[in-house]
């Protein structure tokens, strides 16, 4: 695969790519309202920066500069994403879905709404599972040692 592709899902959120010492920082910006899963983040890689965008926020994920520690750093940066851009897609279903039901409320007798009654054909799963391991990350140091300015 393309370095092309395999970066352009960070394109929207990445500004930039630095090479310090042995290790490479992915300088990634987030919305505020985004979440960081703490599945998706090691917090001794990772530091936040003043960002110059308002209503964002700047993350610096540092990595050592090999195969495997660059690959799990893109992966749960694309997790992030992933997760979050669902979380949004849902945000906007739910609240569709709500404008739908006030409609059929506001338009339907009393009689009617207290028959209703909601079938979900699909099982979703015997009991829904919850995620609650989210957190907003606000670490203030950088990976290893050294005195070189990136």
């Amino acid at each position: 695969m393309s370095l092309y592709k395999e970066f352009s899902t960070l394109f929207p959120y990445l500004q930039s790519v630095r090479k310090i010492q042995n290790y490479l920082s992915f300088d990634i910006s987030f919305p505020t309202t985004w979440k960081l899963p703490k599945k998706y983040v090691d917090e001794k890689k990772i530091m936040e920066q003043e960002s110059q965008i308002k209503n964002e926020r700047l993350f610096s994920y540092v990595s050592q500069i090999n195969e495997e520690d660059i690959e799990k750093v893109y992966d749960n940066l694309k997790n992030i994403i992933k997760y979050n851009l669902e979380r949004e897609e849902k945000d906007r279903l739910f609240e569709t879905k709500v404008d739908e039901l006030k409609k059929l409320f506001e338009k339907q007798n009393l009689d009617k709404l207290k028959g209703l009654y909601f079938d979900i054909s699909e099982p979703v799963s015997k009991q829904l599972k919850l995620e609650d391991d989210e957190e907003q990350v606000t670490t203030t140091g950088l990976v290893g040692e050294g005195n070189t300015e990136g």
